[in-house]
């Protein structure tokens, strides 16, 4: 069973343990990085990729492999990650400009939103044609799931337009492809401070590719200390906005709904029960589908306690 890690994992401090540390991760997600990739993303900070390698043709328990890497027995992982980067070169254009017309659509629509992210296999340099786009949002508290059925139907609206995209089994729904994929919806009130402080945490974070809200998602790194414990990365590296949307009629009559706690209060608990209806139903279509639900179980685990509806 895997294992959520603890805030209180020793140091790390060699760059052997760095590394068997950072592809423990990355290999519990189900790729293996490239050298370079991983010199960037290492626990304790980035080095440069010379040291690395030598680092790594020192010691028997990493396997190398045209430019990628990973821990002795995940040596397969190595050529689904290669074809994975492969497309992702071919890919990633058009799959970014997907991206950033959602997070353009969501933020003009919804005032309460503070960041969109890309995350997932875009955000991490491997995605394919059958992946869909995952994003986790950073919003205002007492929004979270009126937020997240916005983003929704937003999404519906996308999976109409690419009707034809053909994604895997578990990405769609009646026959549709489900291309916009909520990961994690984070209120202010969860993020300062987390209520989680750990490597997994750390590397979802480090992960992420903000599109619009880069300021916010740099305040709150930097407000979170204990990140820079595990990838100080996070409090060096530039993120500007990708996208700066307009307001929109709907987002104005939001935040006039805003003025009014208990009126918002009212709309937030009935989002809750259509966002647990949804979510409900999609995992009820899926319960046949063995790699389906294995995918819901991990996901529970490693983003526990902020998977939706884990609150």
């Amino acid at each position: 069973m895997l294992q959520v890690p603890s805030e209180d994992l020793p140091a790390v401090p060699s760059l052997i343990d760095r590394s068997c540390e950072t592809l423990k991760i990355m290999h519990r997600w189900g790729y293996s990085p490239t050298v370079d990739a991983l010199a960037k993303s290492l626990l304790g900070g980035g080095v440069p990729v010379d040291d690395l390698v030598r680092a790594l043709e020192s010691q028997s328990q990493f396997q190398v492999r045209d430019g990628f890497v990973s821990l002795r027995g995940y040596e397969q992982l190595l050529q689904r990650s290669s074809e994975r980067v492969g497309s992702h070169r071919v890919l990633n254009g058009d799959a970014w400009s997907v991206a950033a017309m959602f997070a353009a659509d969501l933020a003009s629509l919804c005032p309460f939103v503070n960041c969109v992210a890309a995350c997932g296999s875009l955000a991490a340099g491997g995605y394919a044609k059958t992946d869909d786009l995952d994003f986790d949002l950073f919003v205002q508290s007492g929004t979270k799931y009126l937020t997240y059925l916005l983003a929704t139907l937003i999404g519906l609206r996308y999976s109409w337009r690419y009707g034809k995209h053909r994604l895997s089994r578990m990405h769609e729904i009646w026959g549709l492809p489900k291309l916009i994929c909520i990961n994690v919806v984070w209120p202010t009130s969860e993020v300062q401070p987390f209520r989680r402080r750990d490597a997994d945490v750390a590397f979802e974070l480090l992960r992420c590719e903000p599109i619009f809200g880069a300021t916010y998602f740099d305040q709150i790194c930097r407000a979170n200390k204990w990140l820079a414990s595990y990838f100080p990365q996070l409090n060096t590296t530039h993120r500007p906005d990708t996208v700066r949307p307009s307001r929109s009629l709907t987002s104005s009559a939001l935040q006039r709904l805003a003025r009014h706690p208990l009126m918002l209060g009212m709309i937030e608990a009935f989002s809750n029960g259509v966002v647990w209806s949804l979510y409900h139903f999609v995992q009820w279509t899926r319960r046949h589908d063995l790699k389906s639900v294995q995918r819901m179980e991990f996901l529970r685990k490693v983003k526990w306690p902020y998977e939706i509806l884990q609150d």
